[in-house]
């Protein structure tokens, strides 16, 4: 069997990562993120080259999923809403009358490519959720965003995301999580 550290071989299942073995760091100038790859190059460049900047702009926070002293994984949140009608009149509450629930938006979710299909992104959106339940007690938040690609609508369909009724983009699919708690 590879080591952790090793290349996998196509066609070889790798073993799942427990949970407890990947933490999460807040990206810091500290770290060095030039190895991470994955799959869609412009994830790969966004961490490289634009995560600190916005990150330092305020515009969106980093955090790398750090396994075996490796980043195997990193997303970036920012704060979003979600108008009512984009979403299924099931998630809908009856008694909150207001046009927009708010949000954390999935700005950014990427998986190292050596690293996938052992469930560093359950880890991910593990983490994530605990932070959206963490800002809720400091700000309105109680719906999840992403505008996920094609090839990851699946992924985020089995934990719970569903479509936004309105698709107005072409490259992505927004999609939403209402229960987060």
């Amino acid at each position: 069997m590879p080591s952790q550290n090793s290349p996998t071989v196509p066609g070889a299942r790798l073993p799942k990562i427990p949970l407890s073995e990947i933490s999460f760091e807040h990206l810091a100038s500290h770290h060095n993120t030039s190895s991470f790859s994955c799959a869609h190059e412009e994830l790969t460049d966004y961490l490289t080259a634009d995560a600190l900047k916005n990150q330092d702009a305020h515009v969106a926070v980093t955090y790398l999923a750090m396994y075996a002293g490796k980043c195997v994984g990193y997303f970036s949140l920012l704060n979003d809403s979600i108008i009512k009608k984009d979403i299924d009149p099931e998630d809908d509450k009856d008694w909150y009358t207001y046009s927009y629930y708010p949000a954390i938006k999935i700005a950014r979710f990427a998986t190292h490519q050596e690293y996938e299909g052992r469930d560093v992104g359950r880890a991910m959106l593990t983490a994530i959720r605990s932070i959206a339940i963490t800002v809720s007690t400091y700000s309105g938040c109680c719906i999840l965003t992403v505008d996920a690609k094609p090839d990851a609508e699946l992924f985020y369909e089995r934990f719970g995301f569903h479509r936004a009724l309105k698709t107005k983009k072409k490259n992505t699919i927004p999609m939403y999580r209402r229960n987060i708690f």
